[in-house]
């Protein structure tokens, strides 16, 4: 005789601004043991722990248009209908203007993936009135402005910049900043950090369970500019 299969708890859409660490994607609950994964819609999720499982909850959904160069629309998943953020893209999508229900500018997300040697991860944020967020290595000099240059300057020089990154990847120093030895991978946490004389950090990435994890670190981070770098990160 065979048992009962158990039903599945609700898993409840939870608030935005409440959300400490999350994850980007459609899977509700991993695959487990005769198991298979249990999926929802593309949102922004957060854990929720029930019955000693851990379950991915939506915070907010994810809306992607069509085109070569696509924008996004985050919805509150706690609120059916109600606008979140708006990502909008500026420079062939090199910038992302990220803006609120009302159209007032939450911040901008920037990306440079041509300066690897200098950063992490070629996605940074600008949020008003805070100084710059960068994911750079520790030895990296000059601003987040200068680094981008400096990376503008090697795609620039063609064959040569190729050749860099074709090194680069080979060598693990590419922008996860993590290592490749014996044909496998092992990505390594991110850190952003607010430039200036502090350095403080302000949002990190990981891993958990197979996801690409990220927490929010710095009270004064914008929850919808660390979602909407979040969103084009992983999209």
């Amino acid at each position: 005789m065979f048992a009962r299969k158990k039903d599945e708890p609700s898993v409840e859409p939870v608030s935005w601004n409440g959300a400490g660490w999350f994850v980007i994607g459609d899977v509700v609950r991993p695959a487990a043991s005769r198991r298979k994964a249990l999926t929802g819609p593309w949102a922004v999720r957060v854990p929720d722990i029930q019955e000693g499982v851990r379950y991915y909850a939506p915070t907010a959904l994810v809306s992607r248009s069509d085109g070569e160069v696509p924008s996004y629309e985050l919805y509150e998943a706690s609120e059916p209908g109600g606008s979140l953020c708006s990502l909008t893209p500026l420079k062939g999508g090199a910038r992302y203007r990220v803006t609120d229900a009302q159209g007032q500018e939450v911040g901008v997300v920037h990306r440079t993936p041509a300066a690897k040697r200098a950063v992490q991860h070629g996605w940074w944020l600008q949020q008003p009135g805070h100084p710059d967020i960068v994911a750079r290595y520790r030895w990296a000099t000059g601003s987040a402005k200068e680094i981008a240059a400096r990376g503008r300057e090697k795609a620039a020089r063609g064959a040569g910049g190729l050749v860099g990154g074709v090194v680069d990847s080979v060598f693990g120093l590419g922008a996860e900043g993590g290592d490749q030895s014996g044909g496998s991978y092992t990505p390594k946490p991110v850190t952003w950090r607010a430039e200036g004389e502090d350095e403080a950090v302000v949002l990190t990435s990981g891993h958990t369970e197979g996801f690409r994890t990220y927490v929010l670190v710095a009270s004064w981070l914008d929850r919808r500019l660390a979602f909407a770098m979040a969103v084009l990160r992983e999209a």
